[in-house]
């Protein structure tokens, strides 16, 4: 079965690529010109999904400290400039990513990312690691009149990959995600392996897989079940 009117839209960090270490290492760099100690890397992986001004914030909440607008502006702009130099030093796709590329690829579905990264970075880790071009797609948090958990940014996704929502299915691994295919009223598959927050429970879900070698099969239980 040809999969041409479907479109599978992924997330980003913690779903197609881990890039944690890299983001972490960002923030380090950040907080420690700031004269300030960052959260560890397990604990950052909470808040990752939602930006990285949200994710400063979260750290120097997690160590008591209070940041003014000029501090968090200033610690933002240093963490873009050490993780543009440093976008995939150790950041890799997960296991099973590009199998499960190459099957939807031949199953000739569409495949659109919508992530929170800015249109910018989510654009320079996906050349970088040599993933741009298996998508239709991208949508940056910058780049959607709204981002996740707003509807509008998996819809935007979708129809700029030229798909239709009813045919679509949402791929990541927060709440964001989550309330955001609920919103859009489209399935929700969630990537166990990921950076899970506080909130997933909340989420309703169509598949809860913890390896991304599952995916091809359960998109194959859900589009079967569609047609």
């Amino acid at each position: 079965m040809s999969w041409q009117d479907k479109t599978i839209v992924f997330d980003l960090d913690g779903t197609l690529v881990d890039t944690a270490p890299d983001l972490h290492a960002a923030l380090v760099h950040s907080f420690e010109i700031a004269g300030l100690e960052a959260v560890s890397l397990t604990t950052v992986r909470d808040a990752i999904g939602h930006g990285a001004r949200a994710m400063i914030e979260f750290s120097a909440n997690a160590k008591g400290y209070v940041l003014t607008e000029t501090q968090l502006t200033e610690m933002h702009q240093n963490f873009l400039t050490h993780y543009i130099a440093h976008i995939a030093d150790c950041s890799r796709p997960f296991d099973g990513i590009i199998e499960c590329l190459d099957f939807c690829d031949a199953k000739n579905a569409r495949l659109a990312v919508c992530t929170n990264k800015t249109q910018a970075l989510a654009v320079e880790v996906l050349t970088t690691l040599g993933l741009f071009d298996r998508f239709h797609s991208i949508v940056g948090a910058d780049a959607a009149s709204e981002k996740k958990p707003s509807a509008a940014h998996i819809i935007e996704a979708v129809q700029l990959a030229g798909g239709e929502l009813k045919g679509a299915v949402m791929v990541g691994d927060s709440s964001t995600d989550g309330f955001a295919a609920k919103a859009a009223g489209i399935p929700f598959f969630l990537m166990s392996y990921g950076y899970l927050d506080s909130r997933i429970s909340e989420v309703p879900v169509a598949a809860r897989l913890d390896r991304a070698f599952e995916l091809p099969a359960a998109l194959e239980r859900l589009f079967s079940r569609a047609s």
